[in-house]
């Protein structure tokens, strides 16, 4: 056996062993519920989409948006009516306005929670 190459594989492993330990020890102390956080604030932060306004339904709501692909519902891009988490967002929108706007499932609606002109 070639007692070489397994000295220098052990050698190897234990180096690679000790690198691990090392960067788990470095990790400790922090305070995890602030990296949580962080990971949260990242997971919150609003998926845009681009749409153009087709319908406006004030008394109801809701917005009509032909929009592109909705990454965070894995939706495709299609012309949907949404219902709007907060009526006043309809405020100054007209139809054939480009936007970005945020959809999200709400109670299993599919909910525009942002909307603004581009």
């Amino acid at each position: 056996m070639n007692y070489k190459k397994l000295t220098l594989t052990l050698l190897l492993g234990l180096a690679s062993l000790q690198a691990q330990a090392e960067m788990t020890m470095s990790h400790e102390g922090h305070d995890m519920s602030r990296m949580e956080g962080m990971e949260m604030h990242a997971a919150e932060t609003p998926v845009v989409t681009k749409g153009v306004v087709t319908r406006l339904d004030e008394a109801n709501g809701k917005v009509g948006i032909k929009h592109e692909a909705i990454d965070n519902l894995k939706m495709p891009p299609m012309t949907m009516v949404f219902p709007l988490a907060d009526p006043a967002l309809i405020k100054g929108l007209k139809v054939g306005d480009a936007v970005n706007f945020h959809a999200e499932s709400q109670s299993g609606k599919l909910t525009v929670t942002t909307i603004q002109p581009q």
